[in-house]
Formats: structure tokens, C-alpha cells, sequence
């Protein structure tokens, strides 16, 4: 029975470590720094001491039931270092863990290549969790940094491939790597040399510019691919909602300038219209508005940019209006509602009557 009870205490106690020690792998690998040497050696010991803790309880659950005192005394401490060494690992991935969660920066992209990829060329690679890329540095000329890389990211990438890598300055100042993907605009762009008219590639390298913040390039990407397929009215559209949602009002309207006089589009006068109005120019914005409103009144969408363009103007009562319309259509607008509050507040007591 004693034996039993004590090797219950061990399972649980090196259950937990291994739980510790996976999370703190999971950490290191998601929320990875750019390092010559440092990283990638930390998180192959943390690999090793997570692996141990296995090991010390396979050992202790085989033959510590008759085992003498001296013959456990070795694993005893190796058991207390490795739990130290995973506990301290677990801290270390808090860090990193809090250190990427609670960044809210956004990101900086570098174009580089991918010198090689640690054990690429052997079978072993395959069964081995924790893979590296030595990628050419952007901070230090000759020099590379040494990255792990994410399981999704071993299947799509290889040694010699040109990549953008995209850093972020992390919340306590110490810089992380987000993202790791192959360089779109090098290969789109070698490729439209050869064949101006692939359209899949200009599609490509427009959504590869917005997901980069890269809106100007990616407006103008994507105003290209239009005018070679003007049939397609779904992409420029698809492209406009993504710089609407970013409040980018100038590259949309770069976007949806040509595709709005080649069809009556409800969809396409609602976000140019919208942009146009929040870009200034609501004497062209509105009339589009509104005849999107009109051909899909039950959408609570156009009344919702209505409601915003004739704020622009201080419009308040076509304002209110509208915004309470698009509340009726699509109830838990909170910024509409918010901002009806306040408009009945000026409706009831105009700024010109106040003294």
C-alpha cells in the first residue's frame, strides 16, 4: 500500500511537471526572440528537462518499489534538478507568454531569406518536435538569427527561401518574432514580369501588402488586378472591406474608383460612399450612400455610414436619424448608441440657442 501511495504522489507530481513543461515549450516556440544562440539553446534544455521528467518516473514506477536507498539516491537528484530546471523554464515562458500576449504594437516586417533550417536534410527531422531557421539578420550586417519555428511554419518554408519576418517590440521591450512566412511580393513580382496577366498572383501579392499594413501597395495592387479582371467585383470588394475595417478611407477609395461606374452595386456605393464622406468629400459620398440605402433598405449598414458621414457635416437630425435606423436593424451597435445619447442631448438644446 505504501508503495502504491508513494508512486501515486510521483505520477502526480511529475504529471504536473511535464504539463509545465510542455506549456513552457509552447511559450518559448510561439513567443520566440531572434538570437544567435541563446533561444533556441534554451528551448532545447527545457526540451530536455520536460523529456527527463518521463524518464525519472518511468525509472521510479519500474524498480523503486524494490529498490535500495542507494540505488535511488542518483535519481532522486536528478528527479529535484530536473524539477527545478522545468519549473524555472515555466517562469521563463510566463515571461515570454505575457511578454507577447499583452504587446499591442503592431508589427515591423523584414524582407530576408532563410540560410538553412536546423536537421532539414535528415530523417531524424522528422520526429524531432523543436526545429530552427538560421535566417540572414536584419539587425546585424553577416549575421544571422537563429529562430524557432512553429509547426505550420516547418511544412511551407525551406532553407534558401526568401521571407518576411515580422517583429514585434513585445510589452516588457523585448522583441518577438509573430510571423514567419515566405516573401509574396519577391515571388509575385518575379513571376508578373514573366506573366503580367496571372491573376491569382496579383491577388496574392494585393492581400500579402494589407495583411503587412502595407495599405498603399495593397490599394494599388488591387486596383491593378481590377482593371486587367474587370468582371471580378468580388476581390476589390473583399480588399475594400479589409482597408474599411482599418478605417484606410483613402486606399479605398483608390479600390472601388474604377469598379462603382461599371455596375449598380449596393455593396460597392456603400464603402466608397462611406469613404468618400469620412475622406472629406461629402457631396459624392452621400448621394452614393444613400442609393445604397435605398436599393437594400432592410441592410442596417448604409444607415450606420449614413448616420457617421452626415455627423461629418453636423447634420445632427439626418444623423440621429439614421443611426436609430440602423440600431432598429441591428440591435448591440454600442457606438451608435452611445453616440444617440448624445445627439438627443443636441437635438433638445441646440448648440445655437446655448449662450
Amino acid at each position: 500500500m505504501t508503495s502504491l501511495s508513494r508512486l501515486f504522489r510521483l505520477t502526480l507530481v511529475h504529471g504536473a511537471l511535464l504539463a509545465l513543461g510542455c506549456w513552457s515549450l509552447w511559450a518559448q516556440i510561439l513567443y520566440r526572440t531572434p538570437s544567435r544562440y541563446v533561444g533556441a539553446m534554451l528551448t532545447i534544455v527545457a526540451a530536455a528537462s520536460t523529456g527527463l521528467t518521463v524518464g525519472f518516473w518511468l525509472y521510479a514506477a519500474l524498480r523503486g518499489a524494490g529498490a535500495t536507498s542507494e540505488q535511488l539516491s542518483p535519481v532522486v537528484v536528478g528527479q529535484k534538478i530536473c524539477a527545478l530546471t522545468t519549473l524555472a523554464f515555466c517562469f521563463y515562458g510566463l515571461f515570454l507568454f505575457t511578454n507577447g500576449k499583452f504587446d499591442l504594437a503592431d508589427p515591423t516586417h523584414y524582407a530576408t531569406d532563410i540560410v538553412r533550417i536546423g536537421m532539414e536534410e535528415t530523417d531524424l527531422a522528422r520526429g524531432v518536435p523543436i526545429v530552427w531557421a538560421d535566417v540572414r539578420s536584419w539587425r546585424r550586417p553577416d549575421d544571422v538569427e537563429r529562430v524557432m519555428l512553429r509547426p505550420d511554419e516547418r511544412k511551407r518554408l525551406w532553407g534558401g527561401q526568401a521571407v518576411t519576418v515580422s517583429v514585434r517590440p513585445g510589452f516588457y521591450g523585448v522583441h518577438w518574432i509573430s510571423r514567419i512566412e515566405a516573401d509574396v511580393e519577391k515571388r509575385s513580382r518575379a513571376i508578373l514580369a514573366m506573366a503580367p496577366d496571372a491573376g491569382q498572383v496579383r491577388k496574392d501579392l494585393a492581400q500579402f501588402y494589407v495583411r503587412l499594413d502595407r495599405f498603399a501597395e495593397g490599394a494599388t495592387a488591387a486596383r491593378e488586378y481590377s482593371q486587367r479582371f474587370p468582371n471580378d467585383r468580388d476581390f476589390p470588394v473583399h480588399i475594400a472591406w479589409l482597408l474599411t475595417s482599418r478605417d484606410r478611407f483613402a486606399e479605398v477609395i483608390v479600390v472601388l474608383s474604377d469598379v462603382a461606374p461599371r455596375r449598380q452595386d449596393a455593396e460597392v456605393y456603400m464603402l466608397l460612399g462611406y469613404s468618400l464622406g469620412m475622406s472629406g468629400q461629402q457631396a459624392r459620398g452621400i448621394p452614393l450612400l444613400e442609393t445604397a440605402r435605398d436599393m437594400q433598405p432592410k441592410n442596417w449598414w448604409p444607415h450606420y455610414a449614413l448616420g457617421w458621414v452626415y455627423g461629418t457635416q453636423r447634420d445632427y437630425r439626418r444623423e440621429l436619424a439614421s443611426l436609430r435606423r440602423a440600431v432598429e436593424l441591428r440591435p448591440g451597435l454600442y457606438d451608435a448608441e452611445r453616440e444617440i445619447q448624445r445627439l438627443l442631448a443636441i437635438v433638445r438644446d441646440p448648440p445655437t440657442s446655448r449662450h
